[in-house]
């Protein structure tokens, strides 16, 4: 919900010293005339950007979530003299990055370092049990005293979710501080934000504390992304000779690049960290010892690396590095089950594209738009555009050169395709009607010198076509002319569709037959279910347990799930959310009885496993899932309230628990189920009473309502399918005055 400011009589009567200076604002302390109270103050510049206001309200958002024992607790927002400014409860302390600066880059006593490192460790522990992310642990936000005392500010950025997906956008624009960033922050590593990633961007800060400089160092944006997701900085110890080997290795297992190597909870760095400690203090040396040892999270979080995929992945590796060198194009098709991993195995890739600062465009086909042309493509090409409008002037400018070079004088069939290219190229002339034949072939032409600016040796390019069951007749003949001709290279495009939704009459098999007489590069990567050892592993994983002891749950749910990844890893959470499978304190570690889940009597398919936890949510949830289900996998704000038809913060509102369940997630202007599978789920959910109000025939005739025709008309579908019972004729008629 919006957050509003609170009425303050401007800040005549408070004192303010500047403290710290940063890009955007200066933070103050002072505090009133009038009242002893301390405050901090961040002050925006003048004419900030729109995201510095929005970073500075959403931390005044978390004012009831924040304690003044571990964290600035926000009072106040307001604006001043023409600059928005924060108030915050002043803890005391000073920025850890002045004390480090201030120690022209020395390293902190290890005294020091252990007291402020073990208050710090404290604080986020707070953090994290509030169900918080920081997402931008650094020195500059923290404050801390001589004592050990540790206070965190900066919450501009923090989330509420327990886990959220960063899109690989290009490094400039993610949020945070690349320096400090856990390598799944920037969106190259397939794996969700979580608690964890604050470990990383701790164990960052320690190496600053302990050595006086950073793991790493970089000239540009994409090689701080390169360092964090692939490069091993040198140990602590090895930078300097006085950090005992215990610190150094606790740091550097906080800067593990996979989550599940870390830490799993600040609680657990603080208590090898009082070891330490302790052991300085009384005896002035630290006995080695294997950090990590007492760290047994209580929270459910099933790993998001691969499982029985190895061969999968570095089939898929292997094309693309053949493509950077030079090949031809080619085509890597993906094949399985719904649930399978087809996307997660396709995912991996983006952590490869990075070195060669490789492009990544993704399309979607969605089962009910099969009857609109190079839909996919659209998608794919929409997302990509969209990242070179965010580029600065110059980039931005080289773009727009080779793009008018290639496409003039038919820029005008691309910018139908694409509307956001018409920002970079601009207007282009109509173009002369063709009879459909030739028309086709020069679409293909330009189409194909529209792929080849981007796919080029300075940034190849891997496009991924994901459900390719479901695509239309003109996308495939595209690609077949894409992959048949000789004169593209370092394109990767990446296939996937359902292969048990496709027979030997399908266009799809029969256009991927031709491609392959044509002499087109094809891999193909079939993926089957997982073995028990996989979900044995995965379990082992999960739970912190022995494999001997994990077996027999691994063996329910392979009987259950039959291997597929997605019902599986929805199963054990399932569990959990039942309190089948739950965290034993007084034992420190998680415990089940196999024979009341047995009784449970969980169904065997995952959609009916879907629906069942989508019913948990509120109804008015249900309903805003209903209307996201019939425009599809994704909807953009602004298509889903037209659908909704209500105030837009009650619809954020209402669709918050699904996103907090992990349903669907939430992107900067846009919301994504899961998977298809919660899509299908929330679509059959759709009765008779909950049709909403159509839209009249005036709006239908608006281009921002005319997508909803087939949304309108797929809901009034589904409402007859459901009941079997015939609507009212009115309705009847407005549904198909939609098709036309």
């Amino acid at each position: 919900m919006a957050t509003r400011m609170s009425p303050i009589p401007g800040l005549s009567g408070y004192v303010l010293v500047p403290l710290r200076e940063s890009a955007d604002f200066t933070l103050y302390r002072g505090r009133k005339h009038d009242d002893p109270s301390p405050v901090l103050a961040i002050a925006l510049f003048e004419q900030p950007s729109p995201q510095s206001i929005r970073r500075l309200m959403h931390e005044y958002s978390f004012a009831a979530e924040l304690d003044p024992a571990w964290a600035a607790k926000p009072l106040a927002i307001t604006r001043h003299e023409g600059r928005t400014i924060l108030l915050l409860k002043d803890p005391g302390g000073q920025p850890l990055d002045r004390i480090l600066e201030r120690d022209q880059g020395q390293p902190l006593d290890l005294s020091r370092f252990l007291s402020t490192a073990i208050g710090l460790a404290r604080a986020l522990g707070q953090v994290h049990q509030q169900g918080l992310i920081h997402k931008d642990i650094k020195p500059a936000n923290v404050l801390v005293d001589d004592t050990g005392n540790a206070w965190l500010t900066g919450f501009g950025i923090a989330s509420k979710l327990a886990r959220e997906r960063q899109s690989p956008e290009p490094p400039d624009f993610i949020a945070g501080t690349l320096a400090y960033m856990a390598p799944e922050q920037t969106g190259r590593m397939n794996r969700s934000i979580d608690s964890r990633s604050d470990l990383y961007s701790l164990g960052v800060t320690f190496y600053e504390m302990l050595t006086g400089s950073l793991p790493f160092t970089a000239s540009d944006p994409m090689e701080w992304v390169h360092s964090h997701i692939a490069k091993k900085p040198a140990a602590p110890s090895e930078r300097v000779g006085t950090v005992p080997a215990a610190v150094s290795a606790i740091t550097m297992k906080l800067l593990s690049k996979t989550a599940e190597e870390r830490y799993q909870t600040a609680v657990g760095v603080e208590s090898d960290l009082r070891r330490c400690l302790s052991q300085w203090e009384s005896r002035g040396w630290i006995d080695d010892f294997t950090p990590g040892a007492r760290d047994a999270p209580d929270r459910l979080m099933i790993p998001e690396k691969l499982y029985g995929r190895d061969r999968e992945v570095d089939t898929l590796l292997t094309a693309f590095d053949r493509i950077v060198g030079g090949g031809r194009a080619e085509l890597v098709l993906v094949s399985g089950y719904s649930g399978i991993g087809k996307s997660a195995v396709v995912n991996e890739l983006h952590k490869a594209l990075v070195p060669p600062r490789g492009l990544f465009a993704s399309g979607k086909s969605d089962q009910y738009k099969r009857d609109i042309p190079h839909a996919s493509l659209a998608q794919a090409f929409q997302s990509l555009i969209r990242r070179l409008l965010s580029q600065n002037e110059e980039d931005l400018r080289k773009w727009q050169d080779a793009l008018r070079e290639a496409l003039s004088p038919n820029g005008l069939l691309l910018v139908d395709l694409v509307p956001e290219l018409r920002h970079v190229i601009g207007e282009q002339p109509p173009v002369p009607e063709l009879p459909p034949q030739e028309a086709q072939r020069r679409f293909q032409i330009v189409f194909r010198r529209f792929i080849s600016v981007f796919a080029r040796p300075e940034h190849p390019l891997a496009l991924f076509l994901d459900d390719m069951q479901w695509l239309d007749a003109a996308t495939l003949d595209l690609l077949e002319d894409l992959l048949t001709r000789n004169d593209l290279q370092h394109l990767l495009l990446i296939g996937a569709y359902r292969d048990n939704e496709v027979d030997a009459a399908h266009p799809v098999v029969r256009k991927l037959e031709a491609i392959r007489q044509a002499g087109a590069a094809v891999q193909d990567i079939v993926l089957t279910p997982l073995s028990r050892d996989d979900l044995g592993t995965l379990l082992v994983d999960s739970l912190h347990c022995q494999l001997e002891r994990a077996a027999p749950l691994a063996d329910l749910i392979h009987e259950k799930t039959t291997g597929n990844p997605f019902f599986a890893i929805q199963f054990v959470s399932t569990l959990a959310d039942d309190r089948l499978l739950k965290f034993d304190y007084r034992a420190r570690r998680w415990v089940w009885d196999l024979l009341r889940i047995r009784a449970k009597g969980f169904t065997d398919n995952v959609v009916e496993l879907m629906v069942e936890k989508l019913k948990r949510l509120p109804p008015e949830t249900q309903t805003v899932l209903q209307q996201f289900a019939c425009i599809g996998n994704n909807a953009e704000f602004e298509m889903l309230r037209i659908a909704y038809q209500g105030p837009v913060e009650d619809m954020h509102d209402h669709l918050w628990e699904a996103v907090r369940s992990g349903l669907i997630f939430r992107a900067d202007n846009s919301y994504g189920f899961l998977h298809d599978r919660v899509q299908e789920a929330a679509y059959s959910l759709i009765r008779r009473s909950s049709v909403p109000r159509l839209i009249c025939a005036s709006e239908c005739s608006s281009p921002s309502a005319r997508p909803l025709k087939n949304v309108r008309r797929r809901y009034l579908r589904s409402s007859i399918n459901s009941t079997g019972a015939p609507i009212s004729s009115p309705l009847l008629r407005i549904a198909s005055a939609s098709q036309n």
